[in-house]
């Protein structure tokens, strides 16, 4: 706990805890916290022991900032993605303004916490909204290997569900469907800068897997890096121009 690279910054500047307290502006008691303790100052005083002891503040804590604005993206965690209310599902895609994206595999929950999906999203795209739907490839290998090691069957199937669910969007200026057969880690939800990100356990179905709601922004880096996750495998997949396809029409039926 005892933070040695402030010990080692005080005895270099010569500046005991007693001293380093009257130039910061804080009580001894404080100091001996910080040091014995292990205590992270708040931002000002970093700064102002910084300054007096002539080093960075990354020398002495570390990169806290960035821990604080990761714990700042964070706007709250779900034990189970089942665990968040169907109403909070209807609010997000209600409120979304400029973008709503999802990468999934089949994402079939979705449609059953809405009215009508479909036509939430034409709804969406008719006011300006930019909707990309990334999912699974039904005939792809990364769908075949989730299949089993869920343990279970129909993966295929409930995606071509969605897709002809979905079927009525398509076409529909401003709404684009893609199909990846890519390694699935986590479903992504984009509601504009809320991002949920349902994490996957191998061998558990994605519902019964953590939920975290995040804030996109200039000092977010999860998110970000989530996006990027998205667009990488936006740019490897197959555009839908409808479903059923001719050729599959049987396969699907």
């Amino acid at each position: 706990m005892r933070n040695q690279r402030l010990v080692a910054a005080m005895a270099q500047a010569g500046l005991s805890q007693v001293r380093l307290a009257a130039a910061v502006g804080v009580d001894p008691k404080t100091v001996e916290r910080w040091v014995a303790q292990g205590r992270t100052p708040h931002p000002r005083h970093r700064v102002a022991v910084s300054d007096a002891l002539g080093c960075d503040v990354a020398a002495l804590w570390g990169d806290v900032d960035r821990a604080e604005a990761a714990a700042q993206e964070i706007v709250g965690v779900y034990p189970a993605r089942r665990a968040m209310p169907a109403g909070t599902w209807r609010a997000f895609l209600a409120g979304v303004e400029q973008r709503f994206e999802l990468h999934a595999f089949a994402a079939t929950f979705l449609p059953d916490q809405t009215l009508d999906l479909t036509t939430e999203i034409v709804t969406m795209a008719a006011r300006g909204v930019q909707v990309r739907l990334l999912l699974g490839d039904p005939e792809g290998d990364a769908v075949a290997v989730r299949t089993q090691e869920e343990g279970g069957t129909g993966l295929a199937g409930r995606i071509a569900l969605v897709l002809a669910y979905l079927a009525p969007a398509l076409g529909t200026p401003g709404v684009e469907v893609r199909l990846h057969d890519r390694t699935l880690y986590a479903t992504t939800f984009r509601f504009d800068d809320d991002l949920l990100v349902n994490t996957h356990v191998w061998g558990s179905p994605a519902g019964a897997n953590p939920l975290l709601h995040l804030k996109d922004g200039p000092e977010a880096s999860m998110a970000p890096a989530y996006q990027a996750g998205f667009e990488r495998v936006w740019t490897a997949a197959k555009p839908l121009e409808a479903w059923p396809r001719t050729e599959d029409s049987d396969r699907v039926a």
